[in-house]
């Protein structure tokens, strides 16, 4: 993110690419042949939403630790025999997959809460400048 925003001197664009380029890194998941491309909303939707609180607090620590506990969730909670992560979880989903609400809601309801909750706690503000904004010049001043 950060080589593609000196490169094009913008924040959008980093964030846009690389968006999508988390979601198509999951598009080889079994859920994809299963649910179908919908599933796809889901990804790229969560890479938005990771890369938005990856510019909102400067730095990669709370998006990593997001995806982290996400991905334990899934690994550790609930698995079904069509799932990225085959391990003993406790419980086993049997039923057959679908792609309904369950893959629009985190994007359009969970995500956006979640950032009003994490932009109140980390005290965020100038959200336009920092998400769409030009990037200053980078310095080549190395500290002594």
């Amino acid at each position: 993110m950060q080589g593609i925003g000196v490169a094009t001197k913008s924040r959008l664009i980093p964030l846009l690419i690389t968006s999508i380029a988390f979601g198509l890194m999951h598009i080889a998941n079994p859920e994809v042949g299963k649910m179908g491309p919908v599933i796809m909303i889901y990804y790229i939707g969560t890479g938005f939403f990771l890369g938005i609180i990856t510019l909102m607090d400067e730095g990669l620590e709370l998006a990593l630790g997001f995806h982290a506990a996400n991905n334990l969730v899934g690994a550790l909670l609930v698995t079904a025999d069509w799932t990225a992560f085959q391990t003993h979880s406790i419980f086993k989903d049997i039923s057959e997959p679908s792609a309904g609400v369950d893959v629009l809601l985190p994007v359009v309801v969970i995500f956006p809460i979640l950032l009003v909750i994490f932009g109140k706690k980390y005290g965020w503000t100038n959200w336009k400048e920092k998400l769409t904004g030009k990037l200053p010049e980078p310095t080549d001043v190395l500290p002594n």
